[in-house]
């Protein structure tokens, strides 16, 4: 039976063991040596289940918001049920809508301008790679109870998982600028009230949603999913209004093909759908559902898990899957029927509406912006939690959801108010800046990500990648780092030998980055006398076998 537990219970059951551990002392001291080493024996084994149940009590869902409330999972052997499916949905679904935020609307209408239904097997193809590489980052927060930014703090220097940390924090702040905009742009088409003052009302009215959080993990997950079918209903209403040619529809979607000139969007489209601060996030989301994790039961619980993760994690990208799906496809059609009658029109994010008023009439605006505002919202919150737990995981280091929320507004509340301010188009420029960050920070954090599920050392060598495995990840990065790469180069103009030379420097400077990210040996199998160890201070200290402070106190003493 799955049920809704408090960390009271945890304590209580601490007390518990204690005065077990406490009376099982005194029968020791009362008893023979030979008793006593029987005892001792047993102390040991219960110390050892004891460990088992703390790796699960000290996962990532104690130490953040939903600390006091957390679903418990029952192993059993049994068949695969939808009544437990359904106690495992949640965290793929606050993981999809970063396939639906501002951003990505933008770039679907985008790509309906450009290419109109012909990479919408692009965008399939794209969300099922997605759905695999956020199964693996699942998989690493089910196996070790531990999210992806504790594992990089813990297995890499110091100073480099500093940089790993503002890279992710760069990331984060960017796609909240374009959630923040994106947001505002909504309350402009219902209120018409000026941009800024939407970026400004967006930036506070985030602290709503933390009274959300205080109701448990499941009501927080109820109110995210609701949002999300907002959107979805918004735009399926749309589509069966324009009523979209079906033919050309499905022909894009299962007929592999790229127009001339849009090499660019494609691969735009595969990396506005990989987002690197998903990966944290759902690594750490995924800590929320409480396993049994006694050592006779904790291979056989980590393996349902993970398989129910994965049927939750496909559902919820299909889910998201569609919803662009019918954006592209109701913009499409739109796009068409104004180019037929010769009507101007712009594709963005903010003129959206005026597109749909002049095919659909006035009132499809106002669906447009309320769907905009519902996944605008919810976005909002969630890269508010994907930044907490990079900030905890990091620095070890508990922030209070309030703390995150005005740091993070108070950053990117600027460059919202600057492009709000200056013009609406902005957002243009500003969404492919962001997207070529995104790129930069993906390819450093996918392989982090992949690299820590081939050590035994880190999760087992009953769920440590094998051979084929090894190769299917490394093919796989690859290709999505030589994507992320072409996206980063294709921004750069090339209208003089000095940007070739600039050209050459980036790409030997991000070569030679996730060449050290990939060949650098993690923590867990460093040897004891490595030949670090008799460098000078500064270099065990930069590759993290040293620290100041110590140093400092032997030299003293």
């Amino acid at each position: 039976m799955n049920a809704i537990h408090t960390s009271a219970d945890t304590t209580r059951i601490r007390r518990k063991s204690s005065s077990s551990s406490s009376s099982s002392n005194n029968n020791i001291n009362n008893s023979d040596s030979e008793v006593a080493k029987g005892d001792i024996e047993g102390k040991r084994v219960v110390a050892s289940t004891s460990r088992e149940i703390a790796l699960d009590d000290a996962s990532t869902a104690v130490e953040d918001m939903f600390q006091n409330h957390y679903v418990k999972i029952e192993y059993s052997e049994t068949r695969f049920s939808l009544k437990k499916l359904w106690s495992f949905v949640g965290p793929g679904l606050l993981v999809s809508q970063a396939l639906l935020d501002p951003g990505n609307i933008e770039s679907d209408i985008s790509q309906a301008d450009v290419s109109g239904y012909k990479l919408l097997w692009l965008l399939l193809l794209a969300h099922v790679i997605c759905i695999f590489v956020q199964s693996l980052a699942a998989r690493l927060g089910v196996i070790t109870g531990r999210h992806l930014a504790q594992h990089i703090r813990m297995q890499y220097p110091r100073p480099f998982a500093t940089v790993f940390w503002l890279l992710a924090e760069l990331a984060i702040i960017g796609a909240d600028i374009q959630e923040v905009v994106g947001t505002a742009t909504a309350l402009h088409i219902l209120t018409s009230i000026p941009i800024w003052a939407g970026v400004v009302i967006t930036a506070v009215d985030s602290f709503l949603f933390l009274y959300i959080q205080r109701l448990g993990v499941r009501i927080t997950e109820l109110v995210f999913g609701l949002l999300i079918t907002t959107l979805a209903v918004c735009f399926f209403v749309e589509m069966v209004m324009i009523k979209p040619d079906a033919k050309e529809m499905f022909k894009g979607m299962f007929v592999p093909r790229i127009p001339q000139g849009t090499v660019v969007q494609a691969v735009g489209i595969v990396g506005c759908v990989l987002m690197p601060h998903n990966l944290f996030l759902h690594s750490a989301l995924v800590g929320s559902r409480k396993l049994d994790r006694r050592a006779e039961n904790r291979e056989g619980a980590i393996r349902e898990a993970m398989r129910y993760f994965r049927v939750e994690t496909s559902i919820s990208l299909i889910y998201a899957y569609l919803i662009n799906m019918s954006v592209v496809v109701v913009f499409c059609k739109a796009f068409e029927m104004l180019r037929a009658s010769g009507t101007p029109y712009k594709a963005s994010l903010a003129d959206g509406a005026s597109v749909l008023s002049n095919v659909l009439g006035a009132g499809s605006k106002y669906v447009y912006a309320i769907g905009l505002l519902a996944i605008g919202q919810s976005t909002t919150m969630s890269g508010t939690l994907s930044g907490q737990y990079v900030t905890e995981g990091f620095w070890n280091m508990p922030v209070k959801p309030w703390q995150r929320v005005v740091i993070t507004r108070a950053i990117s509340l600027v460059p919202a108010l600057i492009v709000a301010l200056t013009a609406a188009e902005h957002m243009d420029l500003l969404s492919e800046i962001i997207n070529v960050i995104q790129a930069v920070v993906l390819s450093f954090t996918i392989i982090p990500l992949l690299k820590l599920q081939a050590y035994a050392e880190v999760v087992g060598p009953e769920f440590a990648f094998g051979r084929i495995s090894k190769s299917v990840v490394a093919v796989l990065t690859l290709a999505i780092i030589t994507l992320n790469a072409y996206m980063i180069v294709s921004v750069i103009p090339l209208d003089s030998a000095g940007m070739y030379v600039a050209l050459a420097a980036v790409v030997a400077v991000y070569a030679l980055v996730v060449s050290y990210t990939a060949a650098f040996p993690l923590r867990c199998v460093w040897a004891d006398r490595a030949l670090v160890d008799r460098a000078p201070m500064f270099v065990r200290w930069l590759f993290g076998r040293s620290n100041f402070s110590i140093e400092a106190q032997n030299s003293s003493s």
